[in-house]
């Protein structure tokens, strides 16, 4: 048999794959990607050195479908404004794909399309006024509550239940006042962000 006339696999198609898989089983392993090609194991690592690897296409398959943070016009705004707009776009782009949160987010990130998106992150905050040792932290921060917000997202509506009046009276009179329904965790997502800017502002003002 000769070869197809089209490549079974490429990068972007491994990285699209593995993303598909990690959103149904939430778990990435080298067979499963493998199967879901249609391809035996060693045939991926034609294209890949490893899992590691794979994450990374995943992560760039990621950004290519969503532009998370890789908009211009976004870092060309005053900070607050600029974190605000990268935040959402950002958890936009891992609500989509929950299942790939967990891998994501403790892979280690080794990327040129990353690395510039932080390099405008850095540019943006240093220009502001941070410190240099202020930045990284203040980066890291925003990061861990989007990745926790966009799991909320996926979370069901009501994740506080069952709840005895008797015994929890003032959780239950805030739960009354809790949405029963998505826009629970967005208005979460709103509060946090808001608080956690506000924080920020503070920083730069001490």
């Amino acid at each position: 048999m000769g070869r197809p006339r089209t490549p079974l696999l490429d990068r972007r198609r491994i990285g699209a794959a593995a993303l598909r898989l990690a959103d149904e089983n939430g778990a990435l392993t080298i067979p499963a990607l493998a199967r879901a090609l249609g391809v035996a194991p060693s045939a991926l690592y034609h294209h890949v050195s490893g899992r590691d690897e794979i994450i990374s296409l995943m992560r760039e398959e990621l950004v290519l479908t969503t532009g998370a943070g890789q908009d211009a016009q976004i870092w060309s705004q005053p900070w607050e404004q600029a974190l605000d707009s990268w935040a959402r776009t950002y958890l936009s782009a891992f609500a989509a794909h929950p299942g790939a949160v967990p891998l994501l987010a403790t892979a280690p990130l080794a990327e040129p399309f990353m690395h510039a998106m932080y390099e405008n992150a850095a540019e943006l905050l240093l220009t502001a006024g941070f410190a240099e040792d202020q930045v990284m932290p203040l980066i890291t921060a925003l990061e861990n509550f989007i990745l926790g917000s966009a799991l909320d997202l996926v979370a069901p509506p009501v994740m506080v239940s069952d709840v005895a009046r008797e015994t929890a009276p003032h959780l239950s009179a805030v739960l009354d006042h809790t949405p029963a329904d998505r826009s629970r965790a967005t208005n979460a997502f709103d509060v946090g962000l808001r608080a956690l800017l506000a924080g920020f502002r503070d920083l730069l003002r001490g």
